[in-house]
């Protein structure tokens, strides 16, 4: 068997190896066609309906792409089955996504306390599915898991660690553009053709790097103001976060009732027997399951499937909270801890939606981050400061990005955060809000700020 070809609407034809494609029509790969990209955004932007499953195509691609460009520059590093691998590995990276990507991300963490659950789960699917074992192999199977996972070699910085899952990696380079092109905006376009130019291996005593020449500078810019700019636009859009905030509650109502199964929400152990159960959900399912169900899940996914979305009464922010409580109090209330938001949410919820006159089903408080890439005013920065830069030569690394970008140079982003306050209705009519909305952000105001006062307790 030859080379297969998929047409893509945003890289044109993808070429894919028999072993590749062996992979892509495995099971676990042909269900995330069921597991859109975005979530429920095609309610904001009617044309998101793209899945994982062409976005997984499509990384795959571009790491191929840069692989191909760094074994033209350094046969020696980079040869076949090198690239083989990073190809593999990218294919892979998103294969253990949930239902409703990274909403059942959210979801993962509530529920167990741990961070990048997706990542474990492709790695076991990787690890246990016959179907993606006999595509590509056990050993690189198993090389690939510990790269996602970050286990093994996965968990040194290495140049295939650099494409696959780092500061400028593949995922970021399809789904900006990808996203921009099925939501109809033009904020996440980018120059990718100038960026896999530019591409170097450079080698460090502790290992291989991917690296950027100089000439590559701008490329790298245009891709990190796009991202930043896909997420003030489009992912950060009130309306899309008002459907994450739904779609969370109600597929966390759903395992709080027995009606989704813990075992595949609360993953532990991932094992083989988790990955067969797992691979059975897609978005459809959760959303049949639940509409069919009674509570409160079930009420919130067929308000999500009728549109009666929350509203974003208002937002938050530190200054709004000053008549109240000090600035130490304020800034936490912006930035709480974990455990205090577990302890004081739902009451703080229960005394807004009291005030708003509806069910506290109905209302959500979400700490939200606004990010400035050219504010000055704080040391957390837009972008992985290691992205490495080679001199002219191409050959060594000379600089960082942060140190010869005139964008980013120096320059940091102040992170700003707000609350938003959501509130919805069960009731079919609009608005949503039966009192004014200075009345529910009066209320919002004095509740987020018991949370800043119980910071100072701690």
């Amino acid at each position: 068997m030859t080379s297969c070809e998929v047409r893509d609407p945003v890289h044109g034809l993808i070429s894919l190896s028999p072993d590749e494609w062996k992979v892509v029509d495995s099971r676990p790969f042909q269900r995330l066609r069921g597991v859109q990209q975005l979530a429920m955004t095609h309610l904001v932007y009617p044309g998101a309906r793209h899945s994982r499953f062409e976005h997984c195509v499509g990384a795959c691609h571009v790491a191929g792409r840069l692989a191909a460009r760094l074994a033209i520059l350094s046969p020696d590093k980079m040869h076949a089955d090198r690239v083989r691998r990073i190809r593999a590995a990218a294919l892979a990276h998103d294969i253990g996504h949930g239902p409703f990507s990274h909403v059942s991300e959210f979801v993962f963490e509530k529920l167990t306390g741990k961070e990048h659950v997706h990542e474990s789960i492709s790695a076991a699917i990787l690890r246990h599915d016959e179907q993606v074992r006999g595509g590509l192999g056990a050993e690189l199977c198993d090389w690939a898991a510990d790269l996602l996972a970050g286990e093994g070699h996965g968990s040194r910085r290495s140049v295939d660690r650099d494409i696959v899952a780092g500061p400028a990696d593949i995922d970021k380079l399809d789904y900006l553009l990808r996203d921009s092109h099925f939501c109809g905006v033009n904020y996440g376009r980018y120059d990718l053709d100038k960026l896999v130019e530019s591409a170097r291996l450079v080698t460090r005593t502790d290992g291989d790097y991917l690296a950027y020449h100089p000439d590559g500078v701008f490329a790298l810019e245009e891709m990190l103001l796009a991202r930043y700019h896909m997420h003030r636009q489009v992912y950060g859009h009130k309306t899309r976060l008002a459907t994450d905030q739904m779609l969370m509650r109600a597929m966390l109502l759903g395992v709080q009732d027995g009606v989704l199964p813990r075992s595949v929400f609360e993953p532990e152990p991932i094992d083989g027997d988790f990955v067969e159960e797992y691979l059975l959900w897609d978005d459809r399912r959760v959303i049949d399951t639940l509409c069919d169900s009674d509570g409160g899940g079930g009420d919130l996914m067929r308000a999500l499937r009728e549109r009666r979305l929350f509203k974003r009464v208002g937002v938050v922010a530190l200054d709004d909270l000053l008549g109240q409580v000090d600035r130490v109090a304020a800034g936490f209330a912006m930035q709480p801890t974990a455990s205090v938001l577990d302890a004081m949410q739902k009451d703080v919820e229960a005394a807004v939606a009291e005030a708003a006159g509806v069910d506290p089903l109905w209302v959500a408080l979400h700490w939200e981050d606004l990010q400035n890439p050219l504010s000055s005013k704080d040391d957390s920065r837009v972008t992985d400061k290691e992205i490495p830069i080679t001199g002219h030569d191409g050959t060594r690394v000379n600089d960082k990005f942060t140190e010869v970008s005139e964008v980013f140079r120096d320059e940091s982003i102040r992170s700003r955060r707000h609350v938003a306050v959501y509130v919805g209705s069960s009731s079919t009519s609009q608005p949503n809000v039966s009192v004014s909305s200075d009345t529910v952000m009066q209320s919002a105001r004095q509740e987020i700020a018991k949370i800043g006062l119980a910071g100072q307790v701690i």
